[in-house]
């Protein structure tokens, strides 16, 4: 299995069989791959979808997906560089109890922490005011100051 085999299933069916599953879930190598492709060619719509995937499976109690793999797809969709995005993001981080505690909230501000607290201020919505609460308040405790580190190297998640 490949990156490709992934996009292809993907676009035909807009779901994920339960082997592709099991291989992004269990085969570093593929999510390595997957990581690898996206810093060469921008396929926004493969990655949106991706996440709502996996979100539509962490959400289904009888199937469930691992912290790591939503955060392989938040990583993917943020390399994508659309700030409309972090609220994405930030709703996948807010699934479950399990989901908040574990995905980093560095995922969030990909675009920058200035400009993500910017975007979040012009947003009216309830979600989007407590993501701006959050983000503001890891600014503050310095959970922002190696943000581009974040971004540069293989995530610890992959």
């Amino acid at each position: 299995m490949n990156i490709e085999n992934i996009i292809n299933e993907i676009q035909q069916t807009s779901k994920l069989s339960s082997y592709s599953i099991e291989e992004i879930e269990e085969n570093r190598n593929l999510r390595l791959e997957m990581v690898k492709y996206f810093d060469k060619q921008q396929n926004r719509e493969f990655a949106l979808d991706f996440l709502r995937i996996l979100t539509e499976l962490r959400e289904d109690e009888n199937v469930g997906v691992s912290g790591d793999s939503l955060m392989l797809a938040c990583y993917i969709l943020g390399k994508h560089k659309q700030i409309e995005d972090c609220i994405r993001v930030w709703d996948t981080k807010r699934i479950d109890f399990d989901t908040y505690c574990y995905i980093d909230i560095q995922l969030v501000p990909f675009q920058g922490v200035k400009e993500t607290i910017e975007y979040l201020k012009k947003q009216t919505s309830e979600n989007a005011k407590n993501a701006l609460e959050y983000v503001v308040e890891c600014y503050k405790a310095g959970d922002f100051d190696n943000l581009e580190e974040y971004y540069k190297e293989i995530p610890w998640f992959v």
